[in-house]
């Protein structure tokens, strides 16, 4: 695995350089909504996704009470669609936690349930 510290990992954000013979890194900017991560960091993610990394974009939730005067299903199934337009765009791809919005929990058993692919999975 390549090792990079966060003072590494800012410098190279800010410079915009990629890390001389390093080897491709695996990305993830987790938000509860759909939105978040893309207001937050979206020029990182592209600047990331654009050097060739793996960028995923994680969800708690699909932002199912965002939509005033829709249904929480439709408004869900919206929201989700605007993720996935979003990370198309970012070179990024999206990933959802499936938790409720507005009831998300953040512990182990819940980040256990998430499917990333080569995720090192977390004790209580």
């Amino acid at each position: 695995m390549f090792d990079i510290t966060r003072r590494e990992m800012i410098a190279v954000s800010a410079t915009g350089l990629a890390v001389s013979g390093a080897k491709k890194l695996k990305l993830v900017v987790t938000g509860g909504h759909p939105g978040d991560p893309e207001y937050g960091c979206g020029g990182t993610v592209a600047r990331y996704s654009g050097l060739g990394h793996a960028v995923t974009l994680l969800y708690l939730n699909r932002g199912q009470k965002g939509c005033s005067g829709k249904a929480p299903q439709e408004c869900g199934k919206i929201r989700t669609a605007e993720a996935q337009e979003a990370c198309r765009i970012l070179k990024a791809k999206p990933a959802f936690a499936e938790q409720v919005d507005g009831e998300a929990s953040v512990n182990a058993a819940a980040y256990n349930q998430v499917d990333i692919a080569e995720k090192e999975p977390l004790t209580a």
